[in-house]
C-alpha cells in the first residue's frame, strides 16, 4: 500500500551498505511511503534497487563533512508529502514503522519519536525481521519499548533526530533545523526545544527501527571542533551549555578550557589519540 501523504528522508554520506539496506526495508514494509528523499553529503547517490515508491535526491556541497542541520532543513523543504518521517541512514524500518507513524500523524500535530533497537557487533547481514529482533536490543535512554498504537508523552531532552515523524507544516512552522549548527551535535536538541516553545507535544511510539552497527568514539573526539562551536550556538540560544559530559570529558583530557559556560580549544587530538576511544563492539 502506497500512503501518497508520507515523505521518508535520510541523509547520506559513504555509508552505501546501509543505505542498501534502509531501502530494502521499506520494501519490505506493510506500508509505502510516497516517497524516498536523500540528501546527500559531499557525496553521490549510489545505485539502489528499484522500488513501488520514488527516490529523490539532491546533493550539498559543504565545507564542513556532514552538515547535518542544513540537510534535514533541505530535505524536509524538497519532500512532497504532507508527513515526514526522518530516518538515519544507518536505520532498517520495521514492517510496521511507515505505518504506525502515518496512523500517528494523522491523528494529532505533533512531534513523535521512534523507537530504536541497537544491532549488536557482527549481527547478520543476511537478515530477516526475525534474525534484526534477535540480533539487537533496546536503548536504555529511550524507556520501555511500546507496541501497537501505545504512545507515552517523552522529555524533550531525549529527542533524537535519529528517527521521528512530523506534519511538514509543523516542521516549517518551528523553522527546521537551525543551520548555524554546522556538523555534528546541538542541533537535536534545539530543533525538539524549538518545538516546545511551539507548544507542539512530544511523543515516543512504537515506529521500530534497528540501528546498523558501526564503530564510534566515546568520547566523541571525532567531532571534537563541531562540539565545541555548535555548543558555542546553543548557549547564545538557550543560555547553558548542552553535551556537557562531552564537553567535561574533552576538558579532562586537555583538549578544551572549560569555565563559566566559555569553551576554547586548547588542541586537536590527532587521528591516534581519536582512535584510543574507538568502540569495535
Amino acid at each position: 500500500m502506497l500512503n501518497h501523504q508520507i515523505s521518508v528522508c535520510t541523509l547520506y554520506s559513504r555509508r552505501s551498505s546501509h543505505l542498501q539496506n534502509l531501502v530494502q526495508g521499506l520494501i519490505k514494509s506493510k506500508m509505502h511511503p510516497w516517497e524516498l528523499v536523500v540528501i546527500c553529503m559531499n557525496d553521490s547517490l549510489p545505485e539502489l534497487p528499484s522500488t513501488p515508491f520514488k527516490i529523490n535526491s539532491f546533493t550539498i556541497n559543504s565545507s564542513h563533512n556532514l552538515p547535518l542541520a542544513e540537510a534535514r532543513s533541505k530535505a524536509a523543504a524538497i519532500a512532497k508529502g504532507d508527513f515526514l518521517i526522518f530516518l538515519d541512514v544507518d536505520c532498517i524500518p520495521h514492517p510496521n514503522l511507515v505505518e504506525t507513524f502515518a496512523y500517528h500523524l494523522e491523528n494529532e500535530d505533533a512531534l513523535y519519536q521512534g523507537s530504536i533497537r541497537y544491532l549488536n557487533f557482527g549481527w547478520c547481514k543476511n537478515w530477516t525481521f526475525n534474525t534484526l529482533q534477535n540480533d539487537s536490543t533496546p536503548n536504555r535512554l529511550q524507556g520501555e519499548e511500546l507496541t501497537g498504537n501505545q504512545r507515552v508523552m517523552h522529555k524533550y531532552e531525549f529527542f533524537w533526530s535519529l528517527c521521528f515523524g512530523i506534519r511538514k507544516s509543523t516542521f516549517t512552522q518551528i523553522g527546521g533545523f537551525d543551520t548555524r549548527f554546522t556538523g555534528y551535535g546541538g542541533e537535536d536538541t534545539d530543533f525538539s526545544f524549538t518545538a516546545r516553545l511551539h507548544k507542539i507535544s512530544f511523543y515516543k511510539i512504537s515506529a521500530l527501527a534497528y540501528h546498523q552497527f558501526h564503530a564510534s568514539y566515546s568520547p566523541p573526539l571525532n567531532h571534537l571542533k563541531d562540539i565545541v562551536e555548535n555548543a558555542k550556538v546553543f548557549y547564545d540560544k538557550w543560555n547553558f551549555l548542552p553535551m556537557d559530559k562531552w564537553l567535561k570529558q574533552f576538558a579532562e583530557l586537555g583538549y578544551i578550557r572549560l569555565a563559566d559556560n566559555q569553551i576554547e580549544i586548547i588542541k586537536l587530538p590527532s587521528e591516534a589519540e581519536i582512535e584510543v576511544f574507538r568502540k569495535d563492539s
